[in-house]
């Protein structure tokens, strides 16, 4: 836009049914009957009504919230619950191994103090080495990461590691 076409006077348009020096809008409400106005017990019974509302919104979220609380319990006992049945059948699988190992070795011509000992030393190394996957492990079980993705800000680890793939 031009500064000429500011400081000139709006003209209609010839198709325009408004009065020279009248604004569309000022006939456009005069047309209009007039509003009546809000009484004091109208606009009470409205806020109250919105209030009304909240409530309702936020105890329905509330009882999401408990639903969702619930759910959470429940799950981490059943996953406990796995957890402790898997690690019972693996300990009872392990005895058996062992067992299984002990009294093939023992067929096998070799004392008992030598059977105990392969067994003694093949189960150290494996727990050993379970001890090591685990000590690992613990370094990325953490709740930041939860933290972080409910903040929205982005976890550190996967910064860590996008700039280990641009030294690459």
């Amino acid at each position: 836009m031009n500064q000429s076409s500011v400081n000139e006077p709006a003209t209609p348009r010839p198709d325009s049914n408004v009065p020279d020096g009248a604004s569309p809008h000022q006939e456009q409400s005069a047309e209009q009957a007039p509003q009546p106005d809000i009484t004091l017990d109208e606009v009470v019974a409205a806020v109250s009504d919105l209030i009304e509302a909240k409530k309702l919104q936020f105890s329905a979220q509330w009882e999401m919230v408990g639903a969702e609380a619930k759910l959470l319990r429940q799950s981490v006992l059943v996953t406990a619950l796995a957890t402790l049945a898997t690690f019972a059948f693996g300990c009872v699988c392990w005895l058996i191994l062992n067992a299984a190992s002990a009294v093939l070795l023992a067929k096998a011509g070799l004392h008992a103090a030598v059977v105990a000992g392969i067994l003694l030393l093949v189960n150290g190394l494996l727990m050993f080495m379970a001890w090591r996957v685990a000590k690992d492990a613990f370094k990325h079980i953490s709740i930041n990461p939860l933290v972080a993705a409910v903040k929205g800000e982005p976890q550190e680890g996967s910064d860590k590691a996008q700039q280990s793939k641009q030294e690459s």
